[in-house]
């Protein structure tokens, strides 16, 4: 599912076509002046370079291109600001999409990708208490959102028994097979 800011940069850049400029000058960002607006596009500034005429006479007619329904405030600024609030319908409509889509409008970002998940257990020389669980918790809940996310594998690295510093140095010093094995996990 496509992002807000997406959708409506390429609602801004299809205007500003319709408008006889340049779509690249359609890009919308989040305002940097949340009490005026909650975004806004600068692209008329910039066109006004090149196509030498007044930034906010482009900015008007690009403001005249725009669905109106989508936006609860849509208007141009000196010096050729455009700025945006979106409209209730239109948010609504994009929450009623995301709750019907099959991952909750999640995109698989880890498409293709391995991801190695580091997690540990209890100490098993130590009494158990409930503690002990929330690594383990916090593990398995990555391992679920990184599978959720399409990731192609899930490398496990989960400690079950933690013996300090000194035993670890001890057996790697010792260099017998089963202190090799112990150390490689």
């Amino acid at each position: 599912m496509e992002k807000i800011l997406d959708i409506i940069s390429a609602k801004m850049a299809a205007a500003f076509e319709e408008a006889g400029y340049d779509a690249s000058f359609g890009r919308v960002t989040v305002s940097n002046r949340p009490d005026l607006c909650e975004y806004q596009c600068n692209g008329a500034l910039a066109a006004a370079k090149q196509y030498k005429c007044a930034p906010i006479m482009i900015a008007k007619a690009v403001v005249e291109k725009l669905n109106a329904e989508d936006y609860s405030l849509v208007e141009a600024v000196m010096p050729g600001f455009i700025n945006l609030k979106l409209s209730g319908s239109f948010l609504a409509a994009y929450l009623n999409e995301m709750r019907t889509a099959d991952t909750f409008g999640l995109q698989k970002s880890g498409e293709g990708k391995t991801i190695v998940v580091d997690y540990g257990g209890p100490n098993v020389a130590k009494p158990l208490h409930v503690g002990h669980l929330r690594s383990a918790i916090i593990g398995e809940s990555l391992k679920r959102i990184m599978l959720d996310v399409a990731c192609r594998g899930i490398k496990l690295c989960k400690f079950l028994l933690r013996l300090g510093n000194d035993l670890s140095v001890l057996i790697k010093e010792n260099g017998t097979g089963a202190g090799r094995a112990l150390v490689q996990g």
